[in-house]
């Protein structure tokens, strides 16, 4: 079995089932050979038949997916404050889950400590389930191919650290690190989308365009393509408006310049946010206030990048998702008023669906998997020979 051949098959099966016959055709190997990477495939733990399925006027064709329990991805979600960490399938479920309590200010050497000391739990949890590799998602600007974080603008500490290096020589796997909006947005569209063009507009620390081309993120050469500076501002905005594109200045603008300091606990700023948004609903005038403004200066940064880009799907995420139905339906509004009638007619905007805390962190393992299987540079386990 070829690995180029063990990788197609795995790429295939991503997506959903298929049968010997749907394999022969998406490869393009013939099916002796097919047959015989099905079968080493399923051996190593990697597939397993799936319950026939019955076709008309024939014997009901065994179908093969990829196997829940044979291997494990480790994802890892550094928030700054907090982190979390999940063991995931090759599917995407989650197997396990972990918050360190009390962590806050993230340390690169505690970082290390806590992913070395997970990986470790895994093994001695289940001996015989093989661990495949870790991603870890960030924020700041890193190097795609080595992993390095070059800086983090609010994290001093983290600046030119080969965070990929230090774990690969402490647990012997594979590591990727990806941006932490790009990382959400691949949870968001995983692998079945066709699209040609998306975009998932990342609201968070900052705001954050992540660009779909395909099934695919368009990161650049820094990892983070797409972020937006405060000082980039729109719509005749103010720098006071500008900080209404981050969260923690959001809060500020309403709660006051204390606000966001006890806000440390997981999930702390997301739930104060919403709350914030609620209120602007039920009429808080000071929390309406801010939301307008907010509103109208996102709307004009996001109309403005559909303008250069001209996508097809524009999903509104990161901490947008799961907020009021109202308040996204505003933005949107205020996008398509400032659109041609020809980009306006042909713009798809819907609301993430992925909402949960641990989505980064899955997003992560599936920007893994994806390299995996797309690049050659990422040492496999997969058979080279048969």
């Amino acid at each position: 079995m070829t690995m180029d051949l063990a990788r197609s098959i795995l790429h295939q099966l991503s997506t959903q089932a298929h049968t010997l016959a749907d394999l022969v055709v998406t490869t393009g190997a013939s099916l002796p050979t097919v047959r015989r990477a099905i079968r080493d495939l399923e051996t190593d733990g990697w597939i397993h038949p799936l319950a026939r399925s019955a076709v008309t006027g024939g014997r009901p064709a065994k179908r093969y997916a990829l196997d829940e329990a044979g291997y494990l991805l480790i994802g890892v979600h550094l928030a700054h404050p907090g982190m979390r960490l999940v063991a995931t399938s090759l599917t995407g479920a989650i197997a396990e889950e972990f918050v360190p309590h009390d962590l806050y200010d993230l340390e690169p050497d505690v970082v290390h400590e806590q992913i070395v000391g997970f990986v470790q739990r895994l093994k001695e949890m289940d001996p015989k389930r093989r661990l495949l590799g870790i991603a870890v998602a960030t924020p700041g600007y890193v190097e795609p191919e080595t992993g390095t974080v070059i800086i983090i603008g609010r994290v001093p500490t983290w600046s030119n650290l080969p965070l990929a290096h230090r774990l690969q020589q402490a647990t012997g796997l594979p590591v990727t690190v990806h941006n932490d909006m790009d990382a959400l947005a691949t949870a968001e569209f995983g692998f079945a989308e066709s699209w040609k063009s998306a975009v998932y507009v990342g609201f968070g620390e900052g705001l954050k365009f992540s660009l779909f081309l395909g099934v695919a993120p368009y990161t650049g050469p820094f990892g983070n393509a797409g972020l937006v500076p405060a000082t980039l501002l729109a719509g005749g905005g103010t720098p006071g408006d500008a900080e209404l594109l981050r969260v923690r200045g959001f809060i500020t603008e309403v709660d006051g310049p204390d606000a966001v300091r006890d806000l440390r606990e997981p999930g702390a700023l997301r739930t104060r946010f919403h709350e914030l948004l609620r209120d602007a609903e039920h009429g808080h005038v000071v929390a309406a206030e801010v939301t307008q403004r907010m509103v109208r200066v996102l709307s004009a940064e996001v109309a403005a990048f559909v303008h250069l880009m001209q996508p097809e799907h524009l999903v509104m995420g990161g901490f947008l998702a799961g907020a009021p139905t109202g308040i996204l339906q505003r933005i949107e509004y205020g996008v398509r008023e400032q659109l041609p009638t020809l980009l306006d007619n042909a713009l798809v905007v819907q609301p993430a669906r992925i909402v949960k805390p641990h989505g980064t962190a899955v997003g992560a393992t599936r920007g893994f998997w994806r390299r995996f299987l797309l690049d050659s540079d990422v040492r496999s386990p997969l058979a080279t020979n048969a």
